[in-house]
């Protein structure tokens, strides 16, 4: 009630409101149903970053190349080009009750991107492009 009049006070169509929901979940699912793309999350190394979190949203991913596009957000709009130079060892496994959303075995991959940063990339299962091997291959 109270949120209904403060935004017919500040002059919000209702109308307005319900389209942009609707049209966050209408991009959500086509985003979701496209080939190709795995449910992702993306941090800075920790090891290189103290402070950093696996973020709360489950991200989705798209392999073109050697670069992974990573689509975040809640609406799914905000795209993140990651060109990926190399695998860092082995996939391990991570703690689900750490990385919530993907699974009940996500597992944890370092990833060197092009400009020599560490990333860190939980996944539900191991993407054939991010297989240690395949980038063994070139070096």
């Amino acid at each position: 009630m109270l949120a209904s009049i403060v935004l017919y006070v500040l002059g919000v169509p209702l109308w307005m409101i319900i389209g942009m929901v609707i049209l966050v979940f209408w991009n959500r699912s086509r985003v979701k149903k496209q080939p190709g793309i795995f449910p992702v999350k993306v941090r800075p190394d920790p090891e290189s970053n103290e402070e950093s979190k696996w973020p709360r949203g489950v991200s989705y991913a798209q392999w073109v190349h050697d670069v992974a596009i990573v689509r975040k957000a809640p609406a799914l709009i905000l795209t993140v080009p990651y060109g990926i130079k190399g695998v860092e060892g082995l996939p391990q496994d991570a703690n689900p009750e750490e990385v919530k959303g993907l699974g009940d075995h996500p597992i944890l991959v370092r990833v060197r991107l092009d400009d020599d940063s560490i990333i860190q990339v939980a996944l539900a299962e191991l993407h054939p492009e991010l297989a240690p091997e395949k980038f063994q291959e070139g070096m």
